[in-house]
């Protein structure tokens, strides 16, 4: 059976900097406790994980961005011995796992593990963004939206710098910290006015065969909501021959019971004629 674990959160850098081979800024001392903490030496390859049904797979986000954040995750999940990393189809994320992944490896002597990339062909929970106006929101506001968001993704408080200087001081300032709203939901129902608004968004499909071209990325997960294939093929053919970068792709789709068969074979007939990599996965979520 496959494991995947959603992870966001909050892990500051300790050390910073461009990762290069035989870089010294780790003593022996770091690389002794990983060591001890039980590192695993010998773990299979993410191929032959997918074979035996022990995929191990960490899930940043389709929407979490905060670089900082997904380097040290793919950092501290590469020497867990993950067999992947799903990430955001955004440039400078890939770029951040890719980092975490090579710094872990500089630590200890370990297997690199598959770099994924989430993208949709249609509105999905999973590609959305809260958002509202800050100077909307009451001063006396108990900020339970600030209480509730588990990524720490907003931010509420007064602009003391231009309250010396204006006779305005009743608005906060701030709002969602885009680049860590993951779009969970969580703060739109306990908002005693109503303010915060959904954002949704659809990855561009040539903007994600540009990224695959980069040739850091080695699998994508494909959300598609299963009413209609016509989006589905406007994003297969939008990635055009980019997907022959890849090692795996995987397909994720709601449970539809019987209905699933014929929509998993009309999908694979879109995705056919292109489908150049060796691994074909679906997903079919409750």
């Amino acid at each position: 059976m496959a494991l995947s674990f959603s992870i966001n959160a909050a892990i500051r850098p300790q050390y910073q900097g461009k990762v290069g081979h035989g870089n010294k800024r780790f003593p022996d001392s770091i690389r002794n406790l990983v060591k001890t903490a039980g590192v695993p030496s010998l773990v299979s390859a993410p191929q032959e994980s997918l074979k035996k049904g022990n995929w191990v797979k960490l899930i940043c986000g389709a929407s979490f961005e905060d670089v900082v954040d997904i380097r040290n995750l793919s950092l501290v999940y590469t020497l867990a011995g993950v067999d992947c990393i799903d990430c955001a189809a955004d440039a400078a994320v890939v770029t951040a796992v890719n980092e975490g992944i090579e710094v872990a490896r500089e630590i200890v002597n370990i297997r690199r593990p598959w770099v994924m990339i989430s993208v949709n062909d249609d509105e999905d929970l999973h590609f959305r963004k809260a958002e509202f106006d800050p100077e909307d929101c009451p001063l006396d506001c108990s900020k339970p939206c600030e209480i509730v968001c588990p990524a720490n993704a907003i931010l509420l408080q007064k602009d003391k710098s231009t309250a010396k200087f204006s006779s305005d001081t009743n608005t906060l300032h701030g709002g969602v910290i885009t680049e860590r709203c993951y779009g969970c939901g969580r703060c739109i129902p306990v908002c005693p006015y109503d303010k915060i608004r959904v954002i949704t968004y659809v990855r561009d499909a040539v903007a994600t065969a540009e990224l695959l071209k980069r040739n850091d990325v080695d699998a994508i997960e494909i959300h598609t909501n299963g009413r209609q294939t016509v989006p589905f093929k406007d994003l297969w053919d939008g990635l055009g021959d980019s997907t022959g970068y890849l090692k795996l792709v995987a397909v994720s789709l709601p449970y539809a019971g019987n209905f699933n068969l014929s929509l998993m074979n009309e999908i694979y007939s879109i995705m056919e004629p292109h489908l150049n990599c060796l691994n074909l996965c679906w997903m079919a979520a409750q």
